[in-house]
């Protein structure tokens, strides 16, 4: 080979050269590299976000790349003064594009249709969960970026759709709840919210899940609140229905807990004024009220009982009350069952009740709602001898009664129910000094030691308001011959309101 031909021969392999990287050919290579394998993130259709980072090429920074490539191609083609560098720079020319994606896609769409075992796996699926769409108009929409994201297809246009099923969307929202809902309170409000506003729906989807994990779910601290929702604003009386019927034969387990009883009070106010449903939870719990009444939040579901029924059909309970009224009367919701009880049935059926409490009258006038049955006893209780018995026993004792926080509303109680005779009693024992109970430096009348005390002022405040003028006046009297005693009185803030109240009193 001859220098000549040496020469002719590096030349066209130089050629060659420039065409493999010439930039149409390095431009086509990049975006079918693009467009076949895209792993640019895709958005979820459920969760509207992006299902995870993976590399993708991007758009922009290659687009920008390219374009500042085809400018100093371009430089370089101007000075080249051969035809076939020409001929490159024209088909390198924005006019070309239309054609070059033309190409593009027909080739993405004959790799579409052919037959693979991808393929195959993609029309099982879309036979079972989308409906099939118009091929040709895929591919238009998939140039102008339609489709957004694993096989979820959206046009604005009123051609055939592929899309999930909105069922399947919205019980995978639901399911995802519910399996968070467990000590949740963010996920039970949401709950609850879609129970109140949401559609029949989802109501039913909530529902449905909720049945699979009761009554776990309603022991929890957080899940109780959901379904006490269902019974509360539920407009579905099916689905109430349906709860209440898979909660059926738990209802004495429910009552047991401190959150399953909170349930359970919900279900005893739905079944106001619906006689089967009030029957099915009697059935399910009398044989074990002698157990609700020791446990502190089986209490809670029998007073409910005890204030939505009808007061025949919870006779039953008074005779387990009086067997146990020894318990209860030390326990705070015991004694609100007594005085519940003692408080809506007639004289007759609680008689034994009324003569158990007055027994126990020093217990149940110290504990804050012990007073409360013997206050009821002695403001609404027929005139009895059982009555006239717990009126001289709280005037007995008085002192001690009136200087404790909750008994001192039972000495108010009892000094409503005394006559004049009675009080002018009380008033002498009150100007009496007396010397066994020192306060102060002086040995004052037990008048002035209760009036200047932080409860007992109460009950002497009472006891101005029940006595006429002149016995009124006897006690300013006492006071003005007694300065140190009217000086001991003003000492205290309680003193100085018993002080401006008698005063008031006399004058009037």
């Amino acid at each position: 080979m001859n220098y000549q031909q040496a020469i002719q021969s590096c030349s066209s392999t130089k050629q060659k050269q420039e065409e493999i990287n010439s930039p149409i050919t390095i431009s086509l290579q990049s975006e079918f590299e693009q467009l076949t394998l895209d792993t640019s993130p895709k958005l979820d259709p459920l969760t509207n976000q992006h299902s995870g980072i993976l590399d993708f090429i991007d758009e922009v920074d290659q687009e920008e790349k390219f374009k500042k490539h085809q400018s100093l191609s371009l430089q370089k083609d101007l000075i080249r003064r051969n035809n076939k560098n020409k001929t490159n720079e024209g088909q390198s020319s924005p006019h070309s594009n239309q054609s070059l994606n033309d190409q593009k896609f027909k080739y993405i769409k004959e790799l579409w249709l052919q037959e693979s075992p991808i393929q195959e796996i993609n029309k099982q699926v879309l036979s079972q969960r989308v409906i099939s769409i118009n091929e040709e108009q895929y591919f238009k929409d998939l140039q102008s970026d339609n489709v957004i994201g694993m096989g979820v297809y959206h046009s604005n246009e009123a051609s055939p759709l592929m899309y999930f099923e909105p069922d399947i969307e919205t019980d995978i929202y639901i399911s995802s709840l519910i399996d968070s809902l467990w000590g949740n309170q963010i996920i039970s409000r949401k709950l609850q919210k879609l129970i109140e506003s949401g559609t029949p729906e989802q109501q039913l989807l909530i529902v449905q899940k909720l049945e699979r994990i009761s009554p776990q779910i309603e022991k929890d601290v957080f899940g109780n609140y959901v379904v006490q929702k269902i019974f509360d604003s539920c407009g579905d009386l099916k689905l109430k229905t349906r709860m209440f019927n898979k909660l059926k034969t738990h209802f004495y387990d429910l009552s047991k807990n401190p959150f399953g009883c909170r349930v359970m009070q919900k279900l005893i106010e739905y079944s106001q004024g619906k006689e089967d449903v009030q029957n099915s939870i009697l059935s399910q719990l009398v044989q074990n009220m002698r157990s609700l009444i020791y446990d502190s939040n089986g209490n809670y579901v029998i007073f409910k009982m005890l204030e939505s029924y009808d007061k025949p059909k919870m006779e039953f309970i008074i005779p387990i009350v009086e067997e146990s009224f020894h318990y209860m009367a030390q326990q705070i919701y015991g004694c609100k069952i007594i005085h519940k009880i003692i408080q809506q049935y007639t004289p007759n059926l609680i008689a034994n009740l009324v003569k158990q409490s007055i027994a126990n009258y020093s217990v149940l006038s110290q504990t804050e709602f012990g007073n409360y049955i013997l206050q009821h006893i002695l403001q609404f209780w027929i005139p009895s001898p059982e009555k006239t018995r717990l009126i001289q026993l709280v005037i007995q004792q008085f002192y001690q009664l009136s200087i404790n926080k909750y008994a001192s509303n039972t000495v108010e109680r009892a000094l409503e129910a005394l006559s004049k005779s009675e009080l002018i009693t009380v008033l002498n024992w009150l100007l009496f000094r007396n010397q066994t109970q020192q306060q102060f430096s002086y040995v004052a009348s037990n008048f002035v030691q209760l009036a200047n005390h932080q409860y007992a002022n109460y009950v002497i405040k009472k006891f101005l308001i029940l006595i006429d003028q002149q016995m009124q006046q006897s006690i300013l009297n006492f006071l003005i011959k007694n300065q140190q005693e009217y000086q001991v009185l003003k000492s205290t803030l309680h003193g100085q309101r018993i002080c401006s109240l008698l005063e008031k009193q006399v004058k009037c």
